[in-house]
């Protein structure tokens, strides 16, 4: 009783303490721009990548954005990241999406991702996360959205999007923007879910407690930092990998992913490789017989 007590605490005191969501939204601002603005961070940046990362949790709705920059040229980035297949094969490396698969309806491409509270979970008990496509196409910049209006734990109005400028021949700066929203119940929920059975996760980005020492946040935001965060090298795992033969980039891509998360192990451990090697087999195995369906 006194454990729960101090939970209800701990999260009305979260609601009552945060900013408007508005205020702390970054900035619409051109992408070029932006990457100009935090040019030196990616340098600098700590991930020991170039990367940066902001994120923001309130009571209403959570958001990431991570920027960095790849080694690849612009069209190579357009032309494969606005596909339907390569973006299930995106998804698919990640820990809590068990299978991926997608169809068309008359001028719309919806996609389907089978979300999983614990990678362990079978995907019978996966709740099905139904994204629509849109993609908008310029020149010298793209983005690609997946939208849905519902998710797991009573969530809605996902959006899932990546954009992207060039900056010279090779290389390109992307933008991966995670955010959905919820209610104050389902906020409430969720809180408790991380304080009561998913303590010691932490995120990546480091703030002052009450006593003003630095401390990586946790709960919530520290969540969708590390899902963010792994749909990041999920995209840089696909990239690297499409000059690979089509018959080995499956595997290759599991491989890397699986070593790019090795960077950052007090956040993204969650299973041994040869685990998750096994694991992510049988789910594309399982993800080809759902998309014959389809």
């Amino acid at each position: 009783m006194g454990k729960c007590l101090t939970v209800i605490i701990l999260i009305f005191t979260i609601w009552g303490s945060s900013a408007k969501a508005e205020e702390l939204l970054p900035a619409n601002k051109p992408l070029l721009e932006k990457y100009h603005e935090i040019e030196y961070g990616l340098k600098t940046s700590s991930f020991g990548l170039p990367v940066h990362m902001e994120s923001f949790v309130d009571s209403n709705s959570s958001y990431v954005d991570i920027y960095g920059v790849v080694n690849h040229p612009f069209d190579i980035v357009k032309n494969n990241l606005k596909e339907p297949s390569g973006l299930c094969d995106i998804l698919m490396l990640t820990i809590n999406i068990r299978a991926c698969t997608y169809h068309r309806i008359e001028n719309d491409w919806l996609l389907t991702a089978q979300n999983v509270k614990r990678y362990s979970d079978p995907i019978e008990n996966a709740f099905p996360i139904n994204f629509k496509l849109a993609v908008d196409e310029q020149q010298k910049q793209f983005r690609i959205s997946l939208t849905a209006n519902e998710g797991p734990f009573s969530t809605k109005d996902h959006q899932f999007q990546i954009e992207a400028v060039p900056l010279d021949e090779n290389t390109t700066f992307i933008h991966l923007h995670y955010l959905f929203g919820y209610s104050f119940l389902s906020y409430f929920k969720i809180n408790t879910y991380f304080l009561l059975f998913r303590q010691g996760k932490i995120g990546f980005t480091v703030a002052n407690d009450k006593q003003g020492n630095p401390q990586y946040v946790t709960g919530l935001r520290g969540s969708e930092e590390r899902n963010a965060m792994r749909y990041y090298l999920a995209i840089l795992a696909y990239l690297d990998t499409l000059g690979s033969p089509m018959d080995q980039r499956f595997e290759r891509r599991l491989t890397l992913w699986y070593d790019l998360t090795t960077k950052y192990k007090k956040q993204l451990f969650e299973m041994k490789k040869e685990d998750y090697l096994s694991y992510k087999r049988y789910d594309e195995k399982s993800r080809l017989q759902l998309q014959k369906l389809n």
